[in-house]
């Protein structure tokens, strides 16, 4: 894995993991004004909707892996290029578990602001997950 940190960057790696607790509220991990410029079909506005999308991922594909290929951190921005694979185990854009797997590429672009998640980019193979799922 290529890894680049800029100074400052140590805040935006705290301010990261705090973003991914899922058992934290999501006023903790999130500015009240959260962006995501790339929202899911039906994904709800906000900090709330980003979370909500990744639960529903997470239980669709229960076994998810991120293998990290570049990694850019500045004092504002975390930036990865990723292969995210996951086994199709759970109910995914309406359509039941078919227990295969998949492999795609996946960049995501967050900004931070006041230690908080306040917009995010990203792109992710969704028609590659749907082929190799055999559903598309």
């Amino acid at each position: 894995m290529a890894s680049e940190k800029t100074e400052g960057a140590q805040a935006v790696l705290d301010a990261l993991e705090l973003m991914r607790d899922m058992d934290k509220p999501v006023e903790e991990r999130f500015t009240p004004d959260f962006t995501d410029h790339d929202p899911a079909e039906g994904q709800p506005a906000g900090g709330g909707g980003i979370a909500w999308f990744w639960e529903q991922f997470g239980k669709s594909f229960t076994d998810l892996e991120r293998n990290v290929l570049e990694e850019i951190v500045t004092p504002t921005k975390y930036i990865t290029i990723m292969d995210l694979s996951g086994t199709h185990s759970g109910d995914f854009q309406g359509h039941p578990a078919t227990g295969k797997r998949f492999t795609v590429r996946n960049v995501q672009v967050i900004g931070f602001r006041d230690g908080k998640a306040s917009d995010r980019w990203g792109s992710t193979d969704q028609l590659g997950i749907l082929q190799q799922l055999g559903l598309a």
